[in-house]
């Protein structure tokens, strides 16, 4: 039990962005130790399984434990200050408690929760926030109004995160924000030059909370759609890891995501993107550069198939299986298994909506394609079927 109010009391720090350099390491060991507290930590900061989780609290009548656990108040230096809901924080600490002696202990409950019946839900708004003082703030569905010399941040629940620029000294130096968004999310931000940038899961941007000087520049891994606001005298530059993207003002897509193709799509506008070689490819609106183990290509493309994402679409043209249900797994988080080399190569055209349940979105590639899927927890395996 000690245990399991030392990981939740963490918890509790990270969200309010109290969390030491130290707990931030203890909480990863924690999360190594196993696959469940890994879930565990990701179902805590899922709304849906906070619900589900709450009912069974409420099951067990653990009221006496909760009230072990003590809200706590701490003084900041730091010039970025939020105000927590903190019964919603003690909730969440409570609920670690109980998740740990279910886990480690194998103790019955009593009660049959959505939970344990495997439920796939798809993702949320929702991301964390390092300032430049090096506070955290995990960003979700609260409103909230940070402050400081340079600029001021507005997190709307409906418009994601907002950087309005404060009039001053224009030799001030770079402060630079670093936005990262968890599996099963996105979340959507505009920069102090009123750029718009739409991040998807797994992704992270570091950009300055205002910029300065004679270009715009960012860092991008993962995967974004940017809005850029037309400035000739002042370009907006996106780096990756393997590419520098370039332009004036455009609208474009970025994907960069470790062990996978480097993709820049080009909505509308013009851009110049470089390479790790050194070459630079200047495209058009339709235009993709390609950079994977077989170099630097240019290709024709529709764009809605790489940027249907922001507007809440998976759209897939004869895409294999193998690359839909990889690019699901990083949105409603789950293991993929395929029974056989053959079906991965399997070849569908489908929109499906991001925010529906797991079970309608392999319901209709069902009714594509000579493949069945099965589930058990939140392992879903793909069968090909023989006709």
């Amino acid at each position: 039990m000690d245990k399991g109010f030392e990981i939740a009391d963490i918890i509790v720090a990270f969200i309010k962005g109290d969390a030491t350099p130290e707990q931030i390491v203890r909480l990863d060991e924690w999360q190594n130790e196993s696959d469940e507290n890994k879930r565990l930590f990701v179902s805590l900061l899922d709304e849906t399984n906070f619900d589900l989780q709450v009912r069974v609290r409420k099951e067990l009548n653990i009221e006496k434990a909760f009230n072990q656990v003590k809200s706590r108040k701490r003084t900041h230096d730091w010039r970025f200050k939020r105000v927590w809901q903190l019964s919603l924080v003690a909730s969440i600490a409570i609920l670690v408690v109980i998740s740990s002696v279910m886990l480690y202990k194998g103790q019955e409950v009593g009660v049959k929760s959505e939970i344990d019946q495997g439920i796939i839900s798809g993702g949320t708004n929702k991301a964390l926030l390092t300032l430049s003082t090096g506070e955290q703030i995990l960003l979700d569905k609260q409103d909230t109004l940070l402050q400081s010399d340079i600029s001021r941040i507005r997190v709307a629940s409906d418009r994601g995160v907002t950087y309005e620029r404060i009039e001053g000294d224009s030799s001030i130096q770079l402060a630079y924000n670093i936005m990262e968004i968890p599996p099963r999310a996105e979340f959507q931000l505009v920069l102090s030059d009123g750029t718009k940038v739409w991040l998807n899961a797994g992704s992270k941007l570091r950009y300055p909370e205002r910029f300065v000087g004679d270009e715009r520049q960012v860092e991008l891994s993962g995967e974004a759609y940017f809005d850029v606001v037309h400035d000739e005298k002042v370009p907006f530059i996106v780096k990756t890891s393997r590419t520098t993207i370039t332009v004036l003002g455009t609208e474009f897509g970025v994907r960069d995501y470790e062990g996978k193709a480097n993709l820049t799509t080009l909505v509308q506008g013009r851009v110049a993107v470089c390479d790790s070689m050194n070459k630079s490819y200047v495209i058009y609106p339709g235009q993709q550069v390609i950079i994977d183990d077989r170099g630097t290509t240019v290709e024709d493309v529709e764009t809605a198939y790489f940027t249907s994402w922001k507007d809440g679409y998976f759209t897939f043209n004869q895409a294999t299986l193998g690359v839909i249900m990889d690019e699901l797994s990083q949105w409603y988080d789950f293991d993929c298994f395929f029974t056989n080399a053959t079906v991965t190569n399997l070849r569908l055209t489908a929109r499906l909506k991001k925010y529906d349940d797991i079970n309608v979105l392999l319901d209709i590639l069902s009714d594509t394609g000579d493949v069945c899927f099965s589930r058990k927890g939140r392992v879903i395996t793909v069968t090909e079927i023989s006709r």
